[in-house]
């Protein structure tokens, strides 16, 4: 592992499982907020035995004690373990490639015309890229990529990534120490980051795509992207929640789990951000203002609302083998880019923002539809 990678396996492992809450510490704004002790711990028995299949952690982490929130809209919130078995229900596994393979999708929603970030090379051994794309595998070949200064900025992920875990974002080279430049001002020699690609999973090297106007001249340089919560039923494809994750500080990207990144439902028929997060349990912050700027994100209209929307509906029916799919759309300068789809996708991202369980009776139904017993 480098300095400047961010792989690590037990981020991983926490992101991929169940949500990390201190049980000591989270029940206190609860019973501090009226609830009686003897009355949570039924309500988590219940909710566990429920159809989301909630652990106590989930219990605190989406902060369900609230006792403005009816218990029909509890029953509502899918906890990781049926949120997998809702997924492995709905989508075909031979489909999963399409969407775990960076590479692949990519050249897919390429050779189909849809919007996708510019691909500089590929790292990973034996592939091809599109046309016009190299693919460096060995350290010296990829040491003289990045000494090129035309190339930069720089956006590189794993070809299997999750989570962006081991992105690197290097704004420029500097000759006169043989280094680039990442996002943040921090160094590293050419030479090591060549050698790290070189032994690592297999990299796409891409253009960073800049942020829309209108966002970052009230938030600043982050790049803001869409989740799109996706249901392909036999009529089409329906948009059943959608997110704006917000990047904020040094982050390399928008991804929920960063320090400081935020989240903002959006209200379908509108496309305006209703409601924004910061945080789970007993450290959420509801609705407010962008930290870097101080500029209130409620209110805000997403750029491009109907043109995002529109890509993600026809994007989505080139992959009939996934069924419940999350989209992330990346806000740009130029308009929506297709940055990934995911194999069903994390359902808390959408539970967290809207502050509302996605069970609703549309995903029900699409659940029943492809054989999942409620």
């Amino acid at each position: 592992m480098t300095a400047y990678s961010l792989a690590d396996s037990g981020v991983l492992e926490r992101l991929n499982g169940i949500p990390a809450v201190d049980l000591a510490a989270n029940p206190q704004p609860a019973l501090q907020g009226g609830c009686r002790a003897g009355a949570v711990v039924r309500e988590i028995v219940r909710l566990r035995a429920g159809a989301g299949r909630l652990t106590p952690q989930e219990y605190f982490w989406y902060r369900l004690w609230d006792l403005a929130l009816p218990a029909a809209a509890k029953c509502r919130f899918v906890g990781k373990r049926a949120q997998h078995r809702m997924h492995v229900a709905c989508n075909d596994r031979l489909w999963f490639a399409a969407a775990a393979d960076k590479l692949l999708f990519q050249s897919v929603m390429k050779g189909i015309g849809l919007p996708v970030p510019e691909l500089r090379a590929v790292t990973q051994p034996g592939r091809i890229a599109p046309r016009g794309v190299p693919t460096i595998t060995d350290a010296e070949a990829i040491a003289t990529f990045l000494r090129r200064p035309e190339e930069y900025r720089l956006f590189i992920k794993p070809v299997g990534g999750k989570y962006s875990l081991s992105i690197t974002s290097a704004d420029a080279f500097d000759p006169a120490t043989d280094e680039a430049i990442l996002l943040g001002g921090a160094r590293v020699p050419v030479a090591q980051l060549a050698e790290s690609l070189a032994c690592g999973p297999g990299y796409l090297i891409q253009r960073p795509l800049q942020p829309a106007p209108a966002l970052a001249s009230r938030f600043g340089p982050r790049l803001w992207s869409l989740r799109a919560l996706v249901l392909l039923r036999p009529s089409g494809p329906i948009i059943h929640r959608a997110v704006a994750k917000i990047a904020t500080g040094d982050n390399p990207a928008d991804n929920f789990w960063r320090a400081g990144n935020m989240l903002g439902a959006i209200e379908l028929s509108s496309g305006v951000v209703t409601r924004t997060v910061s945080g789970t349990g007993a450290d959420i912050t509801v609705n407010a203002s962008h930290p870097d700027t101080h500029a209130p994100i409620v209110g805000t209209p997403i750029p491009d609302w109907d043109q995002a929307t529109d890509l993600v509906r026809i994007a989505a029916q080139a992959l009939p083998g996934i069924r419940t799919q999350s989209w992330d759309v990346a806000l740009t300068d130029s308009g929506p880019v297709l940055l990934e789809v995911n194999f069903g996708g994390d359902l808390n991202l959408a539970q967290l923002a809207h502050g509302a369980g996605v069970l609703d009776e549309t995903y029900a139904e699409h659940l029943r539809q492809n054989g999942y017993r409620l």
